[in-house]
């Protein structure tokens, strides 16, 4: 069975949940999605993977700390880090700065590139945003269970045949349908954006990251969601869904 958990919903500022970070559990291995906050549990998972959207800093700015605290709990068996094409030298030059390779008895790390891979028991798919040059959201299937996850992006036109079945939708809602052109000229959606392609795709749940800072506004772009798709929400950090 596929499960999830959301270790932070916040878009670029923090606040009190941490950016938008994500755990993917199958009935074998587990993949963290973007390394920012909340890295204990990602740690205590033992994680087998790492995928990275694209490489702006609240999407990555975790990840040497993440290996370095794994490091520290003992682990020796390598660890994926599956980026899109374009992106590894960036990594590469990341963790360098923290000399991690140097560590006496540091794991493997393996920076790694390709649109499908497995992980465990999960398929998972990457394909094209409109965010950065490189930037991808996921699809991940086990079985029968599939979820897409959108990370930054504009809005979504085209309904690709990996996203077909899915069951849930994990999309970004930066900002209110007031705020559109702006969203959309940063390559990013609103809640509004977020509900048409719930619609569309035909899933039975929509859960809303990448969220502003107050809760004013996180209101707003619920209620603005929810006008369109009755089943969206805003989840719950730390717990597996």
């Amino acid at each position: 069975m596929l499960n999830f958990m959301f270790l932070g919903t916040n878009g670029s500022m923090q606040g009190d949940e941490g950016n938008t970070s994500l755990l993917f559990k199958g009935s074998r291995g587990t993949v963290l999605v973007d390394a920012s906050c909340g890295l204990g549990r990602a740690v205590a998972a033992d994680v087998n993977a790492v995928v990275l959207t694209h490489e702006h800093i609240d999407h990555v700015y975790g990840l040497p700390s993440l290996i370095h605290q794994l490091w520290l709990s003992g682990r020796r068996r390598a660890l994926d880090i599956c980026v899109p094409a374009g992106m590894e030298e960036f990594v590469h030059r990341f963790l360098e700065v923290f000399s991690l390779q140097e560590k006496k008895n540091m794991f493997d790390f393996r920076i790694r590139t390709g649109r499908q891979f497995s992980v465990g028991s999960m398929e998972i798919t990457l394909f094209s945003t409109e965010h950065t040059e490189t930037s991808v959201g996921l699809v991940v299937r086990e079985g029968e269970d599939r979820v897409v996850y959108t990370s930054d992006t504009r809005p979504i036109r085209e309904i690709l045949p990996c996203m077909a079945g899915a069951q849930v939708l994990i999309h970004e809602a930066s900002g209110c349908e007031a705020e559109e052109e702006i969203l959309w000229k940063k390559g990013h959606s609103n809640g509004a954006d977020a509900a048409r392609l719930a619609e569309r795709l035909g899933v039975g749940r929509l859960y809303l990251c990448h969220l502003p800072e107050t809760q004013e506004l996180r209101k707003k772009v619920l209620e603005e969601a929810s006008a369109i798709f009755p089943s969206a929400c805003i989840p719950p950090v730390g717990k597996l869904l």
